[in-house]
């Protein structure tokens, strides 16, 4: 009896970790095409702001940390809400040196409740609630060549502005640490 809880247990963690919400597609890294003119999109979580300009180059953000994850979630989206205490860990492990920016995909999600899961799930990084995070998800998804309605989490990292890599469903917060700290290197930090 043990054992098939045992099995049971480890397969169900083994669909949450290999899954996502929504639609997968490929998973293959592929570089992002580059856009014709600036956009600039601001990320908002309650007062702070934060501007990411998708342009030729890249994406810029206005901060100070050369390593930037976007995450593109949805507070209904089981991964999504498995991940959290990873990203909670990641970016205390790197602070100040990488820096998590989830972008909620929820049109109309009232502030307050976006605050009340952000304090339920203990979250200390940066989460965007704002018009702009859906059409930042779209020309995100056009970058990686995904479906416009993408699945997620979808999460993608930028060293200084270039794309670095990026992941479809929920992924080992091992493998994250050791995506980021070559980001890091990349970026000579």
């Amino acid at each position: 009896m043990r054992f098939k809880i045992l099995v049971t247990t480890l397969l169900a963690a083994a669909a949450l970790t290999l899954t996502g919400c929504g639609e997968k597609k490929s998973d293959k890294t592929e570089s992002i095409k580059k856009e014709e003119k600036p956009r600039t999109f601001e990320l908002k979580d309650g007062n702070l702001t934060i501007k990411a300009i998708i342009g030729e180059e890249g994406i810029s953000f206005n901060l100070s940390e050369p390593v930037v994850m976007l995450n593109f979630f949805a507070t209904w989206c089981p991964p999504c809400k498995a991940e959290i205490p990873h990203l909670v860990s990641l970016q205390d492990k790197f602070r100040g040196k990488f820096k998590v920016i989830a972008v909620l995909v929820e049109e109309n999600m009232p502030q307050r409740v976006v605050e009340k899961f952000k304090q339920n799930h203990e979250i200390n990084y940066f989460l965007s609630n704002s018009e702009a995070n859906i059409e930042l998800g779209r020309v995100t998804a056009d970058m990686l060549h995904q479906p416009r309605n993408f699945p997620i989490p979808l999460m993608v990292i930028f060293v200084k502005g270039k794309y670095f890599r990026h992941y479809v469903g929920m992924v080992p917060e091992e493998m994250l640490e050791s995506d980021i700290n070559d980001a890091l290197k990349e970026a000579g930090k």
